[in-house]
């Protein structure tokens, strides 16, 4: 073959590559839990959430074209060719990566109507104010409001929201007067909250908490770095895995397909609490993640970066609760 047209590009591109070892070469799937596959002669290559991921070389995508040229070393036009004549011999049946995938609509908090009471709750959690409106004007950071259905009451709360596919995927919900921690209904922990590099970065620095990415940002600011060069990305949280054991953990799929996504970055520093879940996560990334340079930098004081960051910046220790008590539920 030695022309392929535009239409026919765009046919073979959409071939996911679950859908196309399904359909075209089964024989290499390995089902490894109810929502990840890997394949048989490249173990740590797995497939999850619609994505390919070959952890032990640093590569991945989403299409069999992709898969074809990087791991099984054909040409571009061999692998188009090769899945352009599979199609055309037999129709593929397209493999939803999760039924609940498909359905998942976010439904993000309604917005109040100015974002004040967000930027004080930042502002008094140590965060720097000039970051906080930067990411309002970018729609990552805003005032949601949510109305109890009993009483009635409206409570505020601040909304950090993450994107994917070009568009709102994800929401960590922070109650501005309670202790209220949670996520919007359908959040899709694939796609966290991330301050991205406005640049070509190389690196990733990962922290738990998007109060954590925000604080990493200021405390880069306060030491005169420019936080805009690399990505700072939030997990959504980690958690301890079953019997406690990183030889069958996984890596955080927030990670995962952050690393799909950004191929060109090669470093990877983790910012992970200082307590038992986040010390066995940031174990597991950098066994799983050897191909990486990965660097573990834990918050110097206190818990989680916030806390350094309270330190740093003589927050008073019971910021929280003076905030909460200052304005009331």
């Amino acid at each position: 073959m030695k022309y392929i047209s535009e239409e026919q590009k765009q046919q073979i591109k959409r071939v996911d590559l679950l859908t196309y070892l399904k359909n075209y070469q089964p024989e290499r799937l390995k089902k490894i839990s109810h929502d990840t596959h890997c394949i048989k002669d490249h173990p740590s290559l797995h497939i999850s959430n619609g994505l390919w991921h070959w952890q032990s070389c640093g590569i991945g995508g989403r299409s069999a074209l992709d898969f074809l040229i990087k791991v099984d070393g054909y040409n571009f036009l061999d692998a188009a060719e090769l899945i352009l004549k599979s199609i055309q011999n037999k129709e593929p049946t397209y493999i939803p990566y999760s039924k609940k995938e498909t359905e998942r609509i976010l439904q993000l908090p309604l917005s109040a109507s100015d974002h004040q009471r967000a930027i004080d709750y930042l502002v008094n959690r140590g965060i720097d104010e000039e970051i906080i409106k930067e990411c309002i004007d970018q729609h990552l950071i805003y005032e949601g409001v949510t109305k109890s259905p009993i009483t009635k009451r409206l409570f505020h709360n601040v909304v950090f929201v993450g994107y994917g596919n070009g568009k709102a995927q994800y929401a960590s919900i922070r109650g501005i007067h309670s202790d209220y921690k949670g996520e919007a209904p359908e959040s899709n922990k694939s796609y966290s909250f991330l301050l991205p590099a406005t640049t070509n970065a190389y690196e990733v620095h990962v922290c738990e908490a998007a109060i954590d990415a925000l604080s990493y940002a200021t405390l880069m600011k306060e030491n005169g770095k420019d936080y805009e060069f690399v990505h700072i990305l939030s997990l959504g949280g980690v958690q301890i895995p079953r019997k406690d054991n990183i030889e069958t953990s996984k890596t955080p799929i927030a990670l995962e397909v952050f690393l799909v996504s950004h191929p060109e970055v090669t470093t990877i520093v983790l910012h992970l609490d200082n307590d038992r879940a986040g010390r066995m996560a940031t174990r597991t990334i950098m066994k799983n993640l050897n191909n990486y340079i990965c660097i573990d930098e834990p918050p110097r004081y206190g818990k989680d970066v916030n806390d350094q960051l309270c330190m740093a910046k003589a927050v008073p220790s019971n910021y929280k609760k003076q905030t909460n008590l200052s304005r009331g539920r």
